[in-house]
């Protein structure tokens, strides 16, 4: 078990949620998109904005999802920030996120839906966009063997909302997985990110991010996710990092 904890944080390599008859399928718990499972995740990353001005944010954040049945769930994620620059740092609660994710099964494809919305809760305007958004989602899973899936799914980030001298907010983002699972329930997962400024006509953003994770037990997963700006002439960030720990309750 040591062994396995030292291979999944020392190297580098989502979203929420399967019907519990998936299991069958995909038997790492909550790693599909598709699949709902209750749980609580503790995730601290560190993204850095701009290495050569020495710009990050340091980000704690709290997950809670609660999947009613296997078809739906909702969610809220509390964020727990520290911006820091070469002349200041500031540090307080980020935007909190709530949800509501519906999923369907079938014989080979899965597909879903997930409305989200963030509410301005930031204390400080660099910790927050200032703006109430709505981000609705449509995702669908593809099952290639038991031990690979794939994923699609376009996110779009709207601003209804909120301080008039902030920037508004309208862009999408269309992802894809790959991930392979491994019998002794460690997993590795590609993740690229294409993000489209809606505001900006031609601004565009390709981010890459990997998952490397292990279930500890029945009930726990850690994962470490590295994230690297691939190109595009929008710098959204230079490169993050995630580190999660999560307890599931099946």
């Amino acid at each position: 078990m040591l062994k396995k904890l030292f291979f999944s944080l020392m190297l580098a390599a989502i979203f929420p949620n399967i019907a519990f008859a998936h299991l069958q399928r995909f038997y790492v718990p909550g790693l599909a998109p598709t699949q709902n499972v209750t749980s609580l995740e503790l995730t601290p990353a560190t993204t850095i904005i701009d290495e050569s001005e020495n710009l990050s944010v340091d980000t704690l954040t709290a997950k809670a999802y609660y999947a009613f049945n296997p078809n739906y769930n909702v969610g809220v994620e509390v964020p727990f920030s520290r911006w820091v620059s070469d002349h200041d740092s500031i540090k307080g609660l980020g935007d909190i996120s709530l949800s509501a994710q519906a999923v369907q099964t079938g014989n080979s494809i899965d597909f879903g839906f997930k409305m989200e919305t963030m509410l301005p809760t930031a204390t400080d305007d660099v910790l927050g966009s200032g703006k109430w958004q709505i981000s609705p989602s449509v995702f669908a899973v593809y099952p290639i063997s038991k031990s690979f899936f794939a994923a699609v799914g376009y996110k779009h980030y709207y601003s209804l909302t909120g301080e008039n001298n902030r920037a508004d907010i309208n862009y999408g983002r269309v992802r894809f997985l790959l991930s392979y699972m491994h019998p002794d329930l460690w997993w590795i997962t590609l993740d690229p990110q294409y993000y489209m400024d809606y505001e900006n006509t031609g601004k565009a953003e390709l981010f890459l991010e990997s998952e490397l994770g292990v279930m500890v037990n029945q009930g726990t997963s850690l994962y470490i996710k590295p994230g690297f700006h691939l190109g595009g002439n929008w710098q959204s960030k230079d490169w993050s990092l995630n580190i999660g720990f999560k307890i599931l309750y099946l």
